[in-house]
């Protein structure tokens, strides 16, 4: 049975707009499928639409990946990726499709996009994925010690050109301590990459959630976040304030990324965001130097920020969308933590112990009265700081630098392994730990800052 058939015309100025289909589906239906087709307008670059499905009681699941032409399924059992399985409920039902971006067609002709949702007794299992069982839980670590994870990923669930079951195996063989499942404004992917990873790895909850005029991770989320900038007055801070409210952990991603029409909204333009509502900036994003990579502009912002009081954890991921984002010398984010559970990880990153790495390790203290008075993340009287001290293992040749308030005070060339130690100037109200290697030109390791009072 039809419930829904519908077509749109749109030109640029429809660009970064919500657009609701409202449908009804009847008492008893089984399963719905939905095709959905669009313009593509180019292909470098090229419209972007995706789609959110809300039920009567809320969300049910979006489709944020970049195929023009697209069918999805929904049972009870089983539902495409993205989307949520269960109970098919009668009543009025929303289909928004989300218009990140248009670029016109070559022929001059309006961009259209169409659905077409029909009531059907069962899905095609070619498109969907079935609800998985229970997956052990991983087991504690019981010490705390530095944990190597990856917070930024993305799977079939939303635009990942790898599966679930291909991400677990690479993820046993890399060695992750933990992993965020990331995927965009969906949560659907986390419990089936938990089942397939088993104990080898901890699988934790995350989203991206991806405005249109920047993106950030939600990470601990494990259900939808309402990520609409602008649809009902919704701001940036109203955003922010409900991921921490439900005690998830806010970190702005990518924030210097590739401008509109390139990456539509990956670049952060909320000018009227309050800082002081993120809990980090994604500092280092993929490789440093990569085609795709603007991450000196990441970490400027991230240092901009903390000079103006703000204390923010600096992470690093690889945004990894397919099996070769893992391959060459990408960061990973270190966090000194009790255990592998969410609570304990989340509880690191928001005191600031971490540090991210593409292999070497990394550290920074401060000194007084001829003892250690504390690492990362800590807060020390300035008066009381006798000294600060850096140093690396696990390296290639490189600098190893002092960062305090934004720029470098001390700097020393280290071999596999070296430190350095500066005495803290009148001023200073945050210092980092940085390694780059010989050039100059490629980051290798940053520390979250020491802040001074």
């Amino acid at each position: 049975m039809k419930l829904l058939e519908a077509t749109a015309a749109l030109t640029r100025e429809n660009r970064k707009t919500y657009r609701p289909h409202v449908f009804v589906v009847p008492a008893e239906t089984r399963a719905l499928r939905i095709e959905f087709r669009y313009d593509r307008g180019g292909e470098d670059p090229h419209s972007l639409m995706t789609l959110q499905l809300f039920d009567p009681m809320g969300f049910r699941g979006a489709g944020h990946r970049f195929a023009p032409r697209q069918t999805i399924g929904i049972a009870e059992d089983r539902a495409t990726p993205g989307f949520v399985p269960g109970p098919i409920p009668p009543g009025e039902w929303t289909l928004e499709v989300d218009v990140h971006s248009v670029i016109p067609r070559a022929d001059g002709q309006p961009n259209v996009y169409s659905i077409q949702i029909d009531s059907v007794d069962e899905v095609d299992e070619s498109v969907t994925v079935a609800r998985p069982a229970a997956a052990p839980a991983p087991p504690r670590v019981e010490a705390r010690r530095w944990l190597r994870g990856e917070l930024h990923l993305h799977s079939e669930h939303s635009d990942g050109r790898w599966t679930t079951g291909e991400m677990a195996a690479l993820a046993r063989e890399r060695r992750l301590d933990f992993m965020f499942l990331t995927d965009h404004n969906t949560t659907t992917g986390v419990d089936i990459l938990r089942s397939q990873v088993g104990d080898a790895v901890s699988v934790l909850p995350g989203i991206e959630l991806t405005t249109y005029a920047g993106h950030a991770l939600a990470l601990g989320a494990d259900r939808w976040v309402d990520w609409r900038t602008g649809h009902r007055n919704r701001t940036a801070n109203d955003m922010a304030r409900s991921v921490r409210d439900a005690g998830s952990f806010l970190v702005i991603a990518h924030p210097d990324a590739p401008p509109d029409d390139i990456c539509t909204g990956c670049r952060w333009t909320h000018h009227d965001f309050d800082p002081g509502l993120a809990d980090a900036v994604e500092v280092w994003g993929g490789l440093w130097n990569g085609p795709e990579e603007r991450n000196q502009g990441c970490i400027d912002l991230w240092r901009e920020w903390l000079n103006t009081g703000r204390r923010m954890t600096a992470t690093g991921a690889t945004d990894a969308h397919r099996p070769e984002d893992w391959e060459g010398d990408v960061p990973m984010t270190y966090v000194e933590a009790d255990d592998t559970s969410l609570m304990a990880v989340l509880e690191a990153l928001r005191a600031g112990r971490s540090y991210v790495s593409s292999g070497p390790s990394l550290s920074v203290r401060v000194i007084g009265q001829g003892a250690a008075m504390t690492g990362v993340g800590g807060t020390v009287d300035l008066d009381a700081a006798e000294a600060i001290e850096v140093s690396c293992a696990e390296s290639k040749e490189a600098e190893l630098r002092l960062i305090s308030n934004g720029a470098v005070v001390a700097k020393a060339r280290v071999d596999a392994a070296g430190s350095l130690r500066a005495t803290p100037r009148e001023g200073d109200r945050w210092c980092c730990a940085e390694l780059w290697n010989p050039a100059g030109d490629t980051l290798l390791a940053v520390t979250s800052p020491i802040y001074f009072r």
